[in-house]
């Protein structure tokens, strides 16, 4: 938690507001939420990016997210 905290307030986030939440019932059920949902579909690494069904998994993808996400956006 406290390296958590401490990236959170590089990003310009209020460390004491993030610390109450990595420890709030509602947040800690939202990540158990999220990460059943990144399972059932398969997620198995990050970043995952999926665009209009085509997943895109490693950061060296990333450009191939960016072109995909302009097709998408022009459709």
């Amino acid at each position: 938690p406290e390296v958590t905290v401490n990236v959170a307030a590089k990003l310009g986030h209020d460390k004491d507001a993030v610390a109450q939440a990595l420890n709030d019932a509602a947040v800690k059920e939202r990540l158990k939420c999220e990460v059943d949902a990144a399972i059932e579909r398969g997620v198995f690494g990050s970043p995952y990016i999926v665009i209009d069904g085509e997943p895109f998994w490693g950061s060296d993808r990333l450009d191939q997210v960016e072109r995909a996400a302009v097709r998408s956006v022009c459709r």
